[in-house]
């Protein structure tokens, strides 16, 4: 008897979501450098908005900037209120 894959599906090219996307996955790490065109803190004014503006808009920020050989460096924790934010952030990141 043929054993049954846990992942396996009925559809093709399928997989189910839960098997990809956890419920509590909702945290959101980055790091934020400037350059010669655009300062650090600009580039996360921008995202810093675009987070807000996702669905609720109650996401969580927190930030620090240090100094990395002379070059601003944000790192940043944002804390979404539900996993399908978080990738609806992502996905408009790219």
């Amino acid at each position: 008897m043929k054993e049954k894959d846990p992942f396996e599906c009925n559809t093709c090219n399928t997989v189910e979501v839960g098997t990809l996307i956890r419920d509590d996955d909702t945290w959101l790490s980055m790091e934020i450098r400037g350059d010669e065109a655009v300062s650090a803190q600009d580039k996360f004014s921008k995202i810093e908005q675009q987070a807000l503006s996702v669905g609720s808009g109650n996401c969580k920020i927190q930030s620090e900037s240090i100094q990395e050989n002379g070059i601003t460096v944000i790192k940043a924790m944002l804390d979404f209120d539900c996993t399908a934010e978080k990738l609806i952030f992502e996905m408009s990141l790219r």
